[in-house]
């Protein structure tokens, strides 16, 4: 019986022997086919890739050389030169070529960014520069300074900015002003735990060297370089966010102010919280919705006013003038917002639109969310690594997914339906769109709670 026994064991494995080369051959085969078959969508897979890169540099637990980086992007345009002759190969070029880019413009950026950073806490000291950015908060102010004095602090240690927050609303900044205040400063922070939220990361890239609280008032300095754009529009958005709250007191004006100037940190965190667990957040952030109502409104009330005027309506395509104007409308939201990433996904997806309808070509919101990931992560490789950028992307990508697939049938539904039962299909459209976008973004809420939940238990311990 044994012997028996041991001869259907090696009969199997023979079997099994000859049957995994066929199955890897034909799942080969089956990859290949399908791979043809998109070849029109090959162009999306790029910002998976570029991504797939700037993860990689970013998982490192040493930081590589700058030089690695040069020679990373020197071999992307390498391979890519010398794969553009042979058509089966292109496509695995381009992947390699974009993980190889991603890898370097993330090392290129953390390089251009650097600046010195506080290695120890000040004490009470004075804080001489200029305000480059104001947040408000629901008690108080937090202010950027690009410093020019720290107390004692030597001139070749200065951090690039330093961030303060002031307990109360007197003496508000403008960006742009020299300010001096007595303040409190430390190193920011690492992470609480292995794996937790790194705010030091952030503080990195966003060229912040030092945070901490004031100890006094604010006093105002002469002899500030003048300002540049960038400094007026923090003015005017600070100005702004300043005006709406003293119009409307309270949640209502943070709330307001959130929408317009993309001041979220003026909400109390209860009602900060209250719009999460409603799952409503996402009205709390310029996104999508922001823009596309703001393009919306341009576009119609221009192409209205210039449709009143009957010497324009019939001399020039007022379709194309009104969307120059959206285009331009759309673009100051976004300075004026803050140009935070869900802003700028947007206002990219709405400029291909309205692009599209100058040049009369049909837009593709497949690629133009690529075309946004593309540019995003070029000019902002960290930026792939926020919460904001990967809900955003994550949302919005389960949207044209699914209705791409099913764009056909809730078509049919609704050419063959009446009034009533159109009314029921538009209702049902919402809850699609809720329900998409819900599953699409839970992976990245699970892992962006579990960040923030393993710093309040290592804050409880």
């Amino acid at each position: 019986m044994s012997g028996a026994a041991e001869d259907t064991r090696i009969v199997g494995a023979e079997r099994l022997g000859r049957a995994l080369p066929a199955a890897l051959i034909g799942l080969i085969r089956g990859a290949s086919r399908t791979l043809s078959a998109e070849r029109d969508r090959w162009f999306l897979w790029l910002p998976a890739f570029l991504g797939t890169g700037i993860g990689l540099y970013f998982s490192l637990m040493v930081e590589p050389p700058l030089w690695l980086a040069l020679v990373l992007a020197a071999l992307a345009i390498v391979v890519v030169a010398t794969a553009r002759w042979h058509e089966r190969g292109i496509a695995a070029a381009l992947a390699v070529a974009a993980v190889l880019l991603g890898f370097a413009t993330a090392k290129l950026e953390a390089w251009a960014v650097a600046a010195p950073v506080l290695e120890r806490p000040t004490g009470r000291t004075i804080v001489e520069g200029r305000v480059v950015d104001v947040e408000p908060l629901p008690a108080g102010w937090r202010i950027v300074l690009e410093p020019r004095r720290i107390g004692e602090l030597p001139r070749d240690m200065l951090p690039a900015r330093v961030r303060i927050t002031l307990r109360d609303r007197e003496g508000l900044a403008i960006p742009g002003e020299g300010v001096a205040v007595r303040a409190l400063l430390y190193p920011p922070s690492s992470p609480a735990m292995p794996g937790a939220y790194d705010f030091q990361r952030r503080a990195w890239f966003d060229r912040l060297g030092g945070v901490g609280y004031a100890q006094g008032p604010l006093r105002p300095l002469e002899g500030e370089a003048p300002a540049t754009w960038r400094l007026w529009l923090a003015a005017l958005r600070t100005g702004m966010s300043g005006r709406i709250m003293a119009a409307l007191p309270g949640r209502t004006g943070g709330i307001a102010a959130a929408i317009i100037t993309g001041e979220t940190h003026a909400i109390p965190e209860a009602d900060a919280q209250a719009f999460r667990d409603a799952g409503l957040a996402h009205i709390l952030v310029i996104a999508g919705l922001h823009m596309g109502l703001v393009a919306g409104l341009a576009f119609f009330a221009v192409r209205t006013g210039l449709a009143l005027v009957p010497w324009v309506a019939l001399r020039f395509n007022t379709k194309k003038g009104a969307a120059v104007a959206a285009l331009l409308v759309t673009f100051g939201y976004m300075l004026l917002s803050g140009a935070t990433v869900s802003a700028r996904r947007s206002f990219f997806m709405t400029s291909l639109v309205l692009l599209a309808t100058l040049v009369d070509r049909l837009h593709l919101s497949a690629r133009g969310l690529a075309w946004a990931a593309l540019a995003i992560m070029l000019a902002n490789p960290y930026a792939a690594t926020t919460a904001g950028f990967q809900m955003s992307f994550a949302a919005v990508a389960g949207l044209v997914a699914f209705y791409e697939t099913f764009r056909e049938r809730i078509g049919g539904w609704y050419r063959d339906a009446g009034r009533v039962r159109r009314w029921g299909i538009h209702l049902l459209g919402i809850v699609f769109t809720t329900v998409v976008s819900t599953i699409a973004t839970t992976p990245f809420t699970v892992f962006q709670v579990s960040l923030f939940d393993k710093l309040t238990i290592r804050s409880a311990a």
